[in-house]
C-alpha cells in the first residue's frame, strides 16, 4: 500500500512540474516567430522575445523583426517571438521574468511603468533636428540626406543634455551623421539600417556619459562611435553591428585642442560582420584610443563573427595629435592601463 502511495506521489510531482514548466513563449501569447524572421500581427501589440520563461517585452505595431536588436536584453538563445492577446495604447520597457506563470503580470506592470514614466517626462516630436526631454518614436524610420563621408554634414538628431531617444530607425542611405550628444544623454534600442559618416557622436565632456543599451548599426565605411568630447564616457550594452564596419569606436585623433582623457565602456557587444576598410580586405580594428591623453577602453563580453587572434586587432593604443599632425598607432593591447581588455573577454562565434 504504500508503494502505491509513492507511485501516486511521484506521478501527481510529474504532473506539477509538467505543469509549471517554463515556457518559450509568456501566458496567453501566440508565437510568431524565430530569431531573424518577422513576427507579424494586427495593431499595437506587445511582444515578447526570449526562452524558458526568460523574456524581454517590446511594444511594435504590425510587425518587428525578431532579434536581439530589438528586444534588448532577451537571452542570447532566444528561440520564439509571440504577442500579447489584445492591443495596446503605450509602449512598454524592456523586462526580464524568471518563470512563463510571472510573465503576464511582470509585462502589465512594465507597460504601466513606462507610460507613468512617459507621462512624467517631457517628450517632443519624433522628428529630424534638435532633441530635449524623452523621445520614443516607436520603431519609425527617420532620415536626412547622406553627404558621403563629409565631416561637416549636419547629424539627424542632436541630443541636448539629458534627452533620451528611443525606439527608432535612422535610414538607410540618409543617415547623415547620424546622432550628436552633447552631455548626458540616452540612445535605446537606436538601429541605424545604414551608417553615413559615423551612426553617433559623443561631444559631451567632463562627467557626460553618453548610454547606448540595445541597438544595432549596419556597414560603416569610418566609425560606428565617435567620441570628441574631452571627459566624456560612452557606455554601450548589448549593441551590434552587421554587414562591414571599419570601427567600432575611436577617440579623436586630431581634434581641435585635441585632449583627454575619453572613456568607453562596453559590455554584451556583438560584430556581426568583418572588421575591414571600405576595401572590403584591409583590416581595421575595434577600438582605438589615445594612450597619451590617458583614454581607456574598458570590455567584457565582446563576441565577433570569425574572430582569430588579431585578425581584427581589437584595441588599438595610437597618440593623439593636434589638427595637421600625423596620429600614430602603436599596435595591439592588452590588459593595459589603457586597453582593459583580456583576451578571454573576446569570443569568435
Amino acid at each position: 500500500m504504500k508503494l502505491k502511495h509513492l507511485i501516486g506521489a511521484l506521478a501527481l510531482l510529474g504532473l506539477s512540474t509538467t505543469s509549471f514548466a517554463a515556457a518559450d513563449a509568456p501566458s496567453g501569447y501566440t508565437k510568431c516567430a524565430q530569431p531573424a524572421a518577422t513576427c507579424t500581427f494586427t495593431g499595437t501589440r506587445q511582444v515578447a522575445m526570449g526562452k524558458s520563461g526568460v523574456f524581454a517585452y517590446k511594444t511594435y505595431t504590425s510587425s518587428v523583426v525578431c532579434s536581439l536588436a530589438n528586444f534588448p536584453g532577451a537571452p542570447s538563445n532566444s528561440t520564439w517571438c509571440s504577442y500579447a492577446p489584445t492591443t495596446s495604447t503605450s509602449s512598454s520597457s524592456t523586462s526580464s521574468v524568471s518563470s512563463s506563470a510571472a510573465s503576464s503580470s511582470v509585462a502589465s506592470s512594465s507597460s504601466s511603468s513606462a507610460a507613468s514614466s512617459s507621462s512624467s517626462s517631457t517628450t517632443s516630436a519624433c522628428k529630424a533636428g534638435a532633441i530635449s526631454g524623452t523621445v520614443d518614436c516607436g520603431g519609425a524610420t527617420v532620415g536626412t540626406a547622406c553627404d558621403g563621408q563629409s565631416e561637416s554634414q549636419q547629424p539627424v538628431f542632436t541630443l541636448s543634455d539629458g534627452a533620451t531617444l528611443k525606439n527608432v530607425h535612422l535610414k538607410a542611405g540618409a543617415a547623415a551623421d547620424g546622432v550628436h550628444c552633447t552631455g548626458n544623454c540616452t540612445l535605446q534600442n537606436v538601429v541605424w539600417d545604414g551608417v553615413c559618416e559615423d551612426a553617433a557622436t559623443m561631444l559631451g565632456g567632463t562627467g557626460k556619459t553618453m548610454t547606448v543599451t540595445g541597438g544595432s548599426a549596419t556597414k560603416a565605411d569610418d566609425k560606428v562611435f565617435q567620441h570628441n568630447g574631452k571627459g566624456g564616457t560612452i557606455n554601450l550594452s548589448n549593441f551590434q553591428t552587421f554587414d562591414r564596419i571599419q570601427r567600432l569606436w575611436a577617440s579623436c585623433g586630431d581634434c581641435s585642442s585635441n585632449g583627454g582623457p575619453r572613456y568607453l565602456i562596453a559590455n554584451g557587444v556583438t560584430i556581426n560582420g568583418p572588421v575591414v576598410k571600405p576595401d572590403g580586405t584591409t583590416a581595421g580594428y575595434v577600438l582605438r584610443l589615445n594612450s597619451n591623453y590617458g583614454d581607456k577602453a574598458t570590455v567584457r563580453t565582446m563576441r565577433i563573427k570569425g574572430y582569430a587572434l588579431g585578425k581584427p586587432k581589437v584595441c588599438v593604443q595610437a597618440i593623439g595629435v593636434q589638427p595637421g599632425e600625423a596620429q600614430v598607432n602603436n599596435g595591439e593591447f592588452w590588459n593595459t592601463a589603457y586597453c582593459d581588455i583580456s583576451k578571454t573577454d573576446v569570443t569568435s562565434f
